[in-house]
């Protein structure tokens, strides 16, 4: 696929041969990450992770099945969806992994901007990836982009991704890249109506089948909880590393591909010691200003994507772009929480 709004560095081109993680760097990751901590989540990410091919993921599995860890291991893929068939999703299903995807609403909002190299539309392909998981007896869950495209049709772009049949679903809203067209940034103004919008939809309808990431984050911290997404957390970029095809280290897969974000190579340092090398910039990646520390929703928001306050802002110690939207989101939360206490 070749999205509009992808924040990886360099689109793929035709012909052009992808890399893929040789079985000794594999290895050599699987064993590292096993003496690096207890509970490990291996998230298979990309481009496209399934490009790699189903014999990779098979050999992945074997080598850690073949390793000793201490704790829980849970194999994640977030896939764009056009190549899971039936095979795959037998594969996938039958050594549980959880799955991922991405769509931006109903067909012509999502074709609008993901779309295949070349040109070709991807929303019927996703729809069909998601019915054929959900007949292993899993659910997906998707990632949806607010865009200029979707922002003025909050209802639409609800109804569109309960309809394929998600279980769940996160809003991002889009935010300048490097390598980034504005005209898909919507303004803030626009993000907080669509947000705010979808979430009075999902607070009316009270559907326990189709849950979104966004609202139960301040939901459980409202109830004195905890939010669930590194994004949203103080401190959340601590213990994600990202590891490349050819064994490059970065603190976050967002960073792929920046060099002075590189903290080394695998198969020349342990992934321990790449992770203690990396100490400083992870501080600095989760340092905040004072007016974050000192806001009422810092255990909400937890400051924001770092890698997005850096590309927009130009420093980790910076307010989040959507800082404001955010805001106004969470006091609408609120707002209508506390009136339903009441009634």
């Amino acid at each position: 696929m070749a999205c509009k709004y992808c924040y990886h560095d360099g689109r793929p081109r035709v012909n052009e041969k992808q890399s893929r993680m040789s079985v000794d760097l594999l290895r050599k990751l699987i064993k590292d990450s096993a003496e690096l901590a207890s509970d490990i989540d291996f998230v298979w990410h990309g481009g496209e992770p399934l490009l790699a091919g189903m014999e990779h993921f098979k050999t992945a599995i074997d080598i850690q099945r073949k390793t000793c860890f201490s704790g829980r291991v849970r194999n994640i893929i977030q896939t764009n969806g056009v190549l899971l068939n039936k095979s795959w999703c037998r594969f996938l299903s039958l050594n549980h992994f959880i799955i991922s995807t991405s769509l931006d609403g109903p067909a012509e909002i999502n074709d609008a901007n993901r779309l295949l190299l070349g040109g070709g539309k991807t929303y019927h392909r996703v729809a069909r990836a998601v019915r054929l998981w959900k007949q292993t007896g899993n659910q997906m869950g998707a990632v949806a982009l607010v865009t200029r495209t979707n922002v003025r049709y909050p209802a639409e772009t609800y109804r569109g991704l309960k309809r394929v049949g998600f279980k769940s679903c996160a809003f991002h809203v889009c935010s300048q890249n490097d390598d980034q067209s504005v005209d898909l940034v919507p303004s803030a103004e626009e993000a907080a109506y669509f947000l705010k919008s979808v979430f009075d939809l999902w607070f009316e309808e009270d559907d326990p089948t189709f849950l979104i990431r966004n609202f139960r984050n301040v939901l459980r911290v409202l109830c004195g909880g905890v939010t669930i997404d590194c994004a949203s957390r103080v401190d959340g970029c601590w213990g994600f590393i990202a590891v490349t095809a050819n064994g490059d280290v970065y603190p976050c897969h967002r960073f792929v591909n920046r060099t002075n974000f590189r903290l080394g190579n695998i198969l020349e340092e342990s992934l321990s010691a790449l992770y203690k090398k990396g100490y400083s910039l992870y501080r600095a990646m989760c340092s905040l200003p004072e007016e974050c520390e000192r806001c009422e929703w810092i255990n909400v928001c937890g400051g924001g994507c770092a890698y997005e306050r850096i590309v927009v802002n130009g420093s980790f110690q910076s307010i989040h772009p959507a800082c404001e939207v955010k805001k106004e989101l969470f006091a609408h939360i609120k707002i209508k929480t506390n009136e339903l206490i009441k009634k």
